[in-house]
């Protein structure tokens, strides 16, 4: 029988074992294909206006997808090949040479790689369409997909992951040479050394993340953007800390509680809890950290999908705004509205804001030397508050507007930012009138503009006898903004309008329209979440994979431990449960650092973004969560499968 026979053979026995890597990595290469599919369909770039942007965005995706592929591999395969070292510790004593085992665990990973990668394609292709129907779907558009297969999205998959394959096939063929073979017959009862408790190295992790947690969300003395990265290496050696000194050092203090230490088999348990977190420590940790990765990265994409109509509603409340004081514009705008009644013109406004010298307040909140502080403004725009109440009512603003005094007033600024920025609420704004100053204490401020985004940052709303003082015919900028129906379904009347209007794109616009920004943003948010979801789904099945090996290897290791405690009367119901508890821990541990890192970093992005993160996040984690949880179930029906004799 030839050496690629007995790996064939092989790989059919140790099929259970594979079973898991084998599925994870046939769903990354899926993923993987469907991208790069994505990127070369044609039909794709077509419906989304051949977007650039979109085919670079999946080739990046792609290459994340592939290292993250990359680690997964080697270490699945270092698990494996460790595994069977007393395996190959028997060929060897039956003379076969070290060259020959080499090949032999070269063809096994080859053949895996080589059936992974078909079935990757294989799946892929066939689920190739409902993936392009449902990434076009987010995206907001419609069309008719017809089935097809990219010869070049094959070629790309099979090229790279022959290569990956081909690594870690090497990897197995060089490993033996490593050691000699008493100590591939001892491999099986060596673990992983990791330090022992420490009471200092378990407080400096608490010390490590929580500063890096203050630092982080601190925010009253400045914001420097280093402290993102500052805060990103203590979390990172503070969980490692954690699970490499803390946890352990819970464990032990649990002892204490003698009446539950001493109930049924809990001495047992704790004690195999004990070595099971020591072992496993830095692989929870990693696990944790890429966990609070994935969710973050999750979080955000899913928020910035979720608010995107209601911070559209909020920036574009017009669905065209154009600086101009043409009348003739306005009548040839309004003709060509006319020309749509599915899009008849509801309401519309002329906005006469008016430019004024003044002092308005500094309220960036960085530390000097960052490159983010702000220059002093000495020029800005006001607003009468009747002109304000028309706009409101227009746009259907629910804002309850009522300057009590000359001396108040009511900001709109669209590029306010929470986490970089201090309240508007009690500031002063100063405007120069003639010889004098008058100063408006803020009374309320929103996050978005009166007209359309971009066509004006800042401006405040002032009583009426305020504006008519200050007011200059020179110094008014005029916009003229037009509500129409169904303005989501407006591509053929903005193509229209757009083409009377000036081409600029210097900021701020002199036009602007809520479709253009409709499609562009859902477009943009679509594909987004579309990776981040997939993406997230691969990390996640990587992650609870790499948890179920380690795990399955302890299973066989404490095989002969578990034998010994049913000899002297622990019945399957009481192991089961003790089993159960253990690697519940194990799952547990790294799950809720990591949601605990995920919601600090996705605190301070909601800021950033300026966007409620909350339901996504509760959305976000509860799927996670979910899908994790499955491969506990698995893990403990296969740990107890195994401990039982039953594998």
């Amino acid at each position: 029988m030839g050496l690629f026979n007995i790996a064939f053979k092989n790989i059919k026995g140790n099929f259970y074992n594979y079973f898991l890597y084998f599925v994870s990595m046939i769903f990354s290469i899926m993923i993987y294909f469907t991208f790069t599919s994505i990127q070369y369909n044609t039909q794709v770039l077509e419906i989304v206006g051949g977007s650039m942007q979109l085919a670079i965005a999946f080739k990046a995706a792609s290459v994340v997808i592939a290292i993250f592929a990359a680690m997964f591999m080697w270490y699945s395969n270092s698990f494996f090949t460790r595994k069977r070292k007393k395996e190959v510790a028997l060929y060897s004593l039956l003379g076969i040479r070290k060259k020959q085992i080499g090949r032999m665990l070269f063809y096994e990973n080859l053949v895996m790689g080589i059936l992974a990668l078909a079935s990757g394609i294989a799946i892929g292709g066939l689920l190739s369409k409902l993936f392009i129907m449902l990434l076009i779907n987010l995206m907001g558009f419609s069309g008719d997909i017809k089935f097809m297969i990219s010869f070049k999205a094959i070629l790309d998959t099979a090229l790279v992951f022959a290569v990956l394959f081909l690594i870690t096939s090497l990897h197995s063929y060089t490993l033996i040479y490593k050691f000699k073979l008493i100590e591939l017959f001892k491999s099986e009862n060596t673990r992983e050394k990791e330090p022992k408790s420490s009471i200092i190295f378990s407080i400096l992790a608490i010390v490590l993340i929580g500063y890096g947690y203050f630092i982080y969300l601190d925010t009253s003395k400045g914001f420097n953007p280093s402290v993102i990265f500052i805060t990103l290496g203590l979390t990172v050696l503070g969980t490692y800390a954690l699970f490499s000194s803390l946890t352990l050092l819970v464990i032990k203090l649990s002892r204490k509680n003698k009446k539950r230490y001493y109930s049924g088999i809990n001495m047992i348990g704790t004690s195999q809890l004990l070595y099971r977190i020591k072992g496993s420590a830095r692989t929870l940790a990693t696990i944790a950290v890429l966990s609070a990765t994935t969710l973050t990265a999750m979080e955000v994409t899913a928020s910035l999908y979720y608010d995107f109509t209601t911070k559209l509603n909020n920036s574009y409340g017009f669905t065209y705004a154009y600086a101009s004081k043409d009348k003739e514009l306005d009548k040839k705008v309004e003709k060509i509205i006319a020309k749509y009644p599915k899009n008849k013109l509801l309401n519309s406004v002329d906005m006469e804001f008016l430019k004024v010298k003044g002092n308005w307040p500094n309220l960036i909140n960085v530390k000097t030397g960052t490159g983010l502080e702000s220059k002093p403004i000495s020029e800005f725009y006001i607003i009468s508050e009747s002109k304000y109440n028309e706009i409101a009512k227009a746009r259907g603003l629910q804002y309850n507007l009522n300057l009590n005094t000359q001396s108040e007033a009511l900001v709109f600024d669209e590029q306010f930012v929470p986490a970089f920025m201090r309240n508007y609420t009690g500031e002063t704004i100063t405007i120069d009138q003639s010889k004098e100053k008058l100063n408006l204490q803020i009374k309320a401020f929103k996050t978005h503009t009166l007209a359309n985004q971009s066509m004006m940052s800042t401006v405040a709303v002032v009583k009426d006898e305020v504006y008519n003082k200050s007011y200059k015919p020179e110094n008014v900028y005029r916009i003229k903004g037009y509500i129409t129906d169904n303005r989501k379904d407006s591509a053929e009347l903005t193509k229209e309008i757009t083409a009377l209007m000036p081409k600029t794109s210097h900021w701020p616009l002199s036009y602007s329209s809520y479709y253009s920004q409709y499609r562009g943003g859902l477009a943009a948010s679509g594909a987004t979440i579309f990776i981040g979801a997939f993406l997230g789904l691969v990390f996640l099945a990587a992650t609870g994979s790499i948890i179920f090996f380690k795990q399955l290897s302890e299973a066989n290791d404490d095989k002969n431990r578990y034998k010994i405690i049913k000899n002297i009367g622990v019945t399957n119901k009481e192991i089961k449960a003790s089993i159960s508890k253990q690697i519940l821990i194990v799952f547990l541990l790294p799950l809720i650092v990591g949601i605990t890192h995920s919601l600090v970093a996705s605190s301070l992005l909601s800021r950033v973004f300026n966007t409620d993160f909350t339901i996504p996040i509760f959305i976000t984690m509860g799927a996670y969560t979910f899908i994790y949880m499955m491969y506990y179930f698995l893990t403990v029906n296969s740990y107890y499968n195994i401990v039982n004799g039953d594998n």
